[in-house]
């Protein structure tokens, strides 16, 4: 599923996503030659717990009295993850101070935005990041490109969102210029998103092995006193 405290312009990317290590499973067989690693993973549909490390780059095209100019940022992320349903991004800005929290189960997502002292509470659903992110993506989708599965994509074509995969790429568009590419079929995570008004988001995470252990208290997150809670 980060550096000093976090501007409303590190939030809007921060989230993407959105975030996000790979919980490899282990075949066990009969096998007696050794098989070579080719850096590719064999796609699973069950349940998984998996952690990752990443970070990433996001602009945005500001217009202020008629002048326009280009502002970009740099995030770091700590994700655990749960299928179906769980996640937790811990965010960091520049030289590693803590930005926010996010933290999802099947019903909620909450964002803890200390920098501007609020608490955001939303349906885990496409506009549950609407609060950070200039795009709709929902937890699942989030957790489909950690856990490399196939997206919903009864869900995608009702925003009007058709996909393609070719060559370990899935790249998802929509007419009104939302563009969504990821990586297929490798342990490593990458995945960039545009849209029509110039926003850009490129991250990229790593499976990592940690001494995090799966437990109901990584999905929970309770707003500090004195923060402002806001229901989306």
């Amino acid at each position: 599923m980060v550096a000093s405290p976090i501007t409303s312009s590190v939030q809007k990317v921060a989230l993407l996503g959105a975030a996000f290590f790979f919980f490899a499973l282990a075949g066990s067989g009969c096998a007696t030659k050794p098989v070579a690693d080719t850096g590719k993973k064999v796609r699973t549909t069950g349940p998984e717990f998996g952690q990752w490390r990443g970070q990433g780059s996001a602009s945005r095209v500001v217009t202020k009295d008629g002048v326009s100019k280009n502002e970009n940022w740099s995030v770091g992320l700590e994700v655990v993850s749960k299928t179906p349903g769980f996640g937790r991004i811990e965010v960091t800005g520049a030289m590693g101070v803590y930005g926010g929290t996010i933290a999802w189960n099947k019903k909620e997502t909450k964002i803890l935005l200390p920098g501007q002292r609020k608490f955001v509470v939303a349906p885990s659903s496409n506009r549950a990041f609407l609060a950070i992110l200039p795009f709709q993506i929902s937890p699942s989708e989030v957790e489909a490109i950690l856990f490399d599965r196939d997206f919903n994509m009864k869900a995608l074509a009702a925003r009007r969102i058709q996909c393609r995969e070719a060559s370990g790429k899935e790249t998802c568009t929509s007419d009104s210029g939302f563009s969504l590419e990821r990586t297929r079929g490798t342990e490593n995570v990458a995945f960039e998103v545009s849209t029509d008004d110039g926003a850009n988001v490129k991250m990229q995470f790593k499976p990592i092995k940690s001494k995090v252990q799966e437990r109901d208290e990584l999905w929970a997150l309770e707003a500090p006193r004195g923060f402002k809670i806001i229901q989306q």
